[in-house]
């Protein structure tokens, strides 16, 4: 065992060590029913001045790579292969959200024209656990990179110390999003191989297969419902005291409300399906006579992105309804949680989370929620 892995395997039994200490002074029901967005529903209570929706703050502050405050708009892009530079562009476009770009199948080369390509517009791009030191300074180096995200399906995992290590050695302390994760534990032991690694302050995304086109649910049995998952995660962050790490809620939004439900819980949320649109790669566009009618939506697993006949936490889907641009998807976005902000009387993102209240929706009340 080299020197690396050597201080990798004492980083990581002692992450669990504190894990373990952590859970002991934390007590919560690990058999409880886990809800979905769909689940539950806020409720409104007054407002104390006259405010419009204008009025609210939507923001979210983080800390980038180069460990400023960037305070954006709370919506990520997935990194899916169908969604780089172009949607990069669009999604950012008049005060949007921040996109991460792919990394699977595609060169280092291109990877750093896709963030070249959008010079003006504030992203960030997907790691995996092997990148080449060479690679990551030269992606270090573009001004316009807000984050880096190390994008593996179990984050909670110590095989991240390899690149967390030469993040940190390239003077990295700030910006980087470990996940996923998809359970206390998980966010406890992701928390703590950061923390030990030498950042100083951390962003986990929080989600095992609720996305539209994974299938990691049906296909391995893991994973449990969005809603009680970031509930669970959150109040242990507040009750623990472990502010210094901020969290992303990834995946199971089907519309603006659950995009406004997922951030009573998290600072920022991961979008995939909810984005489709013409700012898509071309190579998932659904044209009739030149008009676009639909989008091919595919997992990171299927076939079409990895090239392996491999579908187990992937599958593929085709919207006949969808946005016309990025733009657009944000707009509703913004517009439905600045109505949202308003009815739980906040002004800003801060205030909503400390403000809102949820209840619990019968079938019926599901039923009734949508156009009947």
């Amino acid at each position: 065992m080299n020197h690396s892995s050597q201080a990798f395997a004492s980083i990581a039994e002692e992450a669990l060590q504190l894990t373990q200490e952590a859970l002991s002074h934390y007590v919560f029901d690990r058999n409880e029913v886990y809800y979905t967005f769909a689940d539950k529903s806020i409720v409104p209570t007054f407002l104390t001045s006259p405010m419009s929706r204008r009025e609210v703050n939507t923001h979210q502050t983080f800390k980038n790579l180069k460990a400023e405050d960037l305070a954006i708009f709370p919506a990520f892009g997935a990194s899916m292969s169908f969604m780089r530079s172009k949607f990069a562009r669009d999604v950012n476009d008049k005060d949007g959200g921040v996109h991460i770009l792919p990394r699977v199948g595609l060169s280092d080369e291109i990877r750093l024209r896709d963030v070249d390509d959008c010079p003006h517009a504030q992203v960030g791009i997907a790691l995996g656990i092997n990148e080449d030191e060479n690679f990551l300074a030269g992606l270090l180096s573009r001004k316009n990179l807000q984050f880096v995200s190390i994008d593996i399906a179990h984050g909670a995992n110590a095989a991240a110390l390899e690149i967390l290590g030469k993040l940190r050695a390239l003077g990295v302390e700030e910006g980087v999003i470990l996940g996923n994760v998809g359970s206390v534990e998980g966010f406890l032991y992701a928390y703590w191989l950061m923390k030990l690694s030498g950042f100083k302050s951390s962003i986990i995304k929080v989600g095992v297969g609720p996305g539209s086109v994974c299938t990691t649910r049906i296909n391995t049995g893991v994973g449990v419902g969005q809603f009680t998952l970031l509930e669970q995660i959150y109040r242990v962050r507040q009750e623990l005291g472990y502010v210094d790490t901020q969290i992303i809620s990834d995946g199971g939004v089907n519309t603006a409300g659950d995009f406004v439900k997922a951030l009573a819980y998290s600072h920022g949320v991961m979008m995939g399906k909810f984005f489709a649109s013409g700012s898509f790669e071309e190579n998932v566009l659904v044209k009739d006579n030149g008009q676009l009618i639909g989008v091919h939506l595919y997992g990171m697993a299927s076939a079409m992105v990895t090239e392996k006949r491999n579908y187990i936490e992937g599958s593929q889907q085709t919207l006949k309804s969808f946005h016309q641009n990025a733009q657009e998807a944000t707009r509703r976005l913004r517009e439905g949680l600045q109505s949202a902000m308003t009815y739980v009387n906040s002004k800003d993102l801060s205030q909503f989370r400390s403000s809102v209240r949820f209840a619990t929706n019968s079938h019926a009340s599901i039923i009734e929620s949508g156009v009947h």
